[in-house]
């Protein structure tokens, strides 16, 4: 007899729960283009600023070559994203505490 299990693939918070992690993918929405920029948190600095490498195509963001990264970062404090206005930017966040799910904060 079949088994049937169930997997969740991922979760969804709102991001204003969202705690940044290196690694982090952020996406830029905007209104009247449907998306701005792609990024990666790259560094956390002490004062809780983030790095952030960041390109208008996912393609080339994941392709930028390391000596290329600085050109393209740019810093963000958290509450900016967490308190623009509703829709503005997605993170994804890998969530290695509870099974490795990937988490969107939306």
């Amino acid at each position: 007899m079949a088994k049937q299990v169930n997997i969740e693939l991922m979760h969804f918070k709102s991001i204003r729960e969202w705690k940044p992690q290196v690694g982090d993918m952020i996406i830029k929405h905007g209104w009247i283009t449907r998306t701005k920029w792609f990024g990666v948190v790259n560094f956390i600095n002490p004062d809780g600023v983030l790095d952030v490498v960041k390109d208008g195509i996912i393609k080339l963001l994941v392709m930028t070559p390391p000596d290329s990264m600085s050109g393209k970062t740019i810093k963000i404090i958290p509450d900016h994203i967490r308190l623009a206005m509703s829709g503005s930017y997605a993170v994804q966040q890998q969530d290695h505490i509870n099974n490795n799910t990937v988490v969107w904060y939306v």
